[in-house]
């Protein structure tokens, strides 16, 4: 019997120089892609930082340019009245039209309804008209000049001539306004020499409410401006209520006060 010859060990088959080359090949093109996608993430990185960064410094930028917008000036203010702005000489302006056609709106109905009132009382036998302001022309004509120049003269004062001008407006006042006016004209006049203060006042409408023998009441509208050492201080506006008596032939101040008209 024959015995069968031992199987002979198969020796391991070597891969083809192509498969190697291939095999070569795609691990090349893998390594390149790897690091081509670390380059891309690494510029995509670069990119993004600098985005990031210009972002953040636009940002700050704005942040900067809004903080200073809303920093608030925090000089303090001097002790001197300041010069009103142009938006506040306007607003200031726009007040003082309104207060002054209010008071031109009631000197007008006044003078109609005291003008309807003589016209009814003459008609009237035996009428006593007393309140003659708007009837007889030149009494009323008188008493308004006379109103105009009190105010004006008692609200108008330089520091240089301050003693003068403090002694001309006495001349528009009665005994008692004479006595209050003295009780405060040194304080006002120390102030005045302090700050080299002038003022200027002026009568802007005025009219006669009441004209009765030798009294009168009026209406008027002021405004005042003010300088301190030469510089504009502002102005001011306000509506007065006075009353005048007639003393020796001259018409004086017996009362004056702030009014709403």
């Amino acid at each position: 019997m024959t015995k069968p010859e031992p199987a002979k060990k198969q020796e391991p088959v070597e891969k083809s120089a192509p498969v190697a080359k291939a095999e070569a090949a795609t691990t090349a093109a893998a390594a390149a892609a790897a690091s081509s996608a670390a380059s891309d993430g690494a510029s995509k990185t670069s990119d993004t930082n600098a985005t990031v960064s210009l972002a953040k410094s636009v940002s700050t930028a704005k942040t900067a340019s809004a903080g200073k917008a809303k920093v608030p000036n925090l000089q303090p203010r001097i002790s001197k009245q300041q010069a009103p702005t142009a938006a506040e000489t306007a607003a200031d302006d726009n007040g003082s039209g309104r207060i002054t056609w209010k008071l031109v709106g009631i000197l007008g109905a006044v003078a109609v309804v005291l003008g309807v009132f003589a016209v009814v009382a003459a008609f009237k036998p035996g009428a006593d008209i007393t309140n003659t302001a708007w009837v007889d022309e030149g009494a009323t004509a008188e008493v308004t000049k006379a109103g105009t120049e009190a105010i004006e003269t008692l609200y108008t004062y330089s520091y240089e001539t301050i003693d003068q001008d403090f002694e001309k407006a006495r001349g528009y006042l009665n005994d008692a306004k004479r006595d209050e006016f003295d009780s405060t004209a040194d304080t006002t006049k120390e102030a005045a020499i302090q700050t080299k203060t002038a003022t200027q006042a002026s009568v802007t409408d005025i009219g006669v409410t009441v004209l009765d023998g030798d009294r009168a009441e009026l209406l008027a509208h002021m405004n005042v401006s003010a300088t301190g050492d030469a510089v504009a201080q502002g102005s001011a506006a306000t509506p007065l209520s006075i009353k005048m008596e007639k003393i020796d032939g001259k018409w004086v101040l017996s009362d004056i006060s702030d009014s709403e008209g």
